[in-house]
């Protein structure tokens, strides 16, 4: 357990101390199946957990101590194969072997007044019983209380970690059957999802599967996305913000006989559209730098449809990301949608006469989406169109769509926003 709490503290005092993301923060570092789920664990909730220590301690400690203390308390709360003594004696031990042998019995202290629970959570009717007890900012649970109203804003932070991977087939190399014939002889367990795709855990099988570019990780909100474009076979599309690349490689799969030109701001992140297109044999995918927020005047007028899958505060992918509270707040959302509206601007500028655009994020605020959309939408060169799927259940499922669809998290689906804009 030792091991494990020491890797975790080196993890996550990159993230809560260096601002590290939390997938790039394990890099280099001894990595076992507890530590990433305390690592994990304590960004779900953390939120709980400092409301916790505030009760216990009356001066925040040192950083790599408070990270100590966040990993002893979440283990304390939810490690119920551990006995808390031993939880507690081996975060001492790990306060040792970082050189803070001198804060060695005040860990102890704490902690054995967590384990203790020598401290009270909210009551139901307390104002931030939502925020602690399912441990999300109390800014975030206003704001989703004030837009959908406390029962939805209950369902929305109440959603648990989606602990599986969506994948879906890559149409140019295999197919559904195939690939899960491929899963039955390694007998992996499965399930269809609604896009297309299958929810199953990411075991060595797909591994080799993804190697080969026979299948590739992506959400079924982002396929929807792609879907709602209703794309034509031969048609001639934008992806304006693509990287990694996943949408992109998608539409090109969609219209073998058109051609698909991504594009990212950064060098960096445009290799990684290459990569992947190269990893899914997509030879009808172009990649290029280009600034999203600036127009460019070659391609007004030029392209059948656009995806634009705007950069976002990603607040509603929280399930799977959790650090995203410690990298974004609420002051951000109004920079964030003025670049959004920017870019939107443009985007549909490069659109054919009677051309289609779909707007995406993966976050659930009014605005970075529906306040984003109207605003391009107060002329007559612009209209909504309602979205229209392959598939039968997803139109039933979405039948009531004016152009614009919300997804909330559940289930395989990141909390998402899709609209359909037609240049009339």
């Amino acid at each position: 357990m030792r091991r494990h709490i020491n890797s975790a503290l080196k993890i996550l005092t990159k993230v809560f101390s260096e601002k590290a993301y939390s997938n790039m923060a394990f890099y280099g570092e001894d990595v076992s199946d507890m530590t990433t789920k305390l690592v994990y664990g304590v960004l779900d909730e953390n939120v709980k957990i400092e409301y916790v220590l505030s009760l216990l301690v009356k001066k925040k400690p040192q950083n790599v101590v408070y990270v100590l203390l966040k990993i002893g308390t979440y283990a304390i709360m939810n490690l119920t194969d551990v006995p808390t003594f031993a939880i507690v004696s081996e975060c001492v031990e790990v306060a040792k072997m970082n050189g803070k042998g001198a804060n060695a019995g005040f860990v102890n202290a704490v902690l054995k007044k967590v384990a203790a629970k020598e401290y009270e959570l909210p009551e139901k009717s307390a104002k931030n019983y939502l925020s602690v007890t399912y441990s999300k900012p109390e800014w975030f649970v206003q704001k989703l209380v004030k837009q959908y109203g406390k029962e939805t804003a209950e369902q929305i932070v109440s959603a648990k970690p989606f602990e599986l991977e969506h994948i879906r087939v890559n149409s140019r190399l295999s197919t559904l059957e195939e690939v899960k014939k491929t899963l039955d002889r390694a007998d992996e367990p499965y399930r269809e999802s609604e896009v297309g795709g299958l929810v199953l855990k990411a075991t060595d099988t797909v591994a080799n599967l993804f190697k080969k570019g026979i299948v590739t990780y992506q959400s079924p909100s982002s396929i929807l996305a792609v879907y709602a474009l209703g794309l034509r076979d031969g048609a001639d599309v934008l992806d304006l913000c693509s990287a990694p690349g996943g949408k992109a490689i998608l539409m090109s799969e969609l219209t073998p006989h058109g051609k698909v030109t991504a594009c990212d701001v950064h060098p960096h992140r445009v290799k990684l559209i290459q990569s992947y297109k190269e990893r899914m044999k997509a030879q009808n995918v172009e990649t290029l730098t280009s600034d999203a927020s600036k127009f460019n005047e070659e391609w007004e007028g030029k392209f059948d449809y656009v995806l634009l899958d705007a950069p976002c505060s990603c607040f509603g992918t929280f399930r799977k990301h959790p650090d995203v509270f410690l990298s974004r707040g609420e002051s951000d959302l109004a920079g964030i949608a003025k670049t959004q509206r920017d870019i939107l601007k443009n985007a549909v500028r490069y659109l054919k006469n009677g051309g289609m655009l779909v707007y995406s994020t993966c976050t659930v605020f009014d605005e970075e989406n529906t306040q984003v959309v109207n605003s391009i939408l107060s002329g007559e060169e612009y209209a909504l169109e309602k979205i229209v799927f392959y598939s039968e259940a997803l139109n039933d499922k979405f039948a009531d769509n004016n152009g614009c669809i919300s997804i909330l998290p559940h289930d395989e689906y990141d909390g998402f926003f899709i609209a359909k804009i037609k240049r009339i």
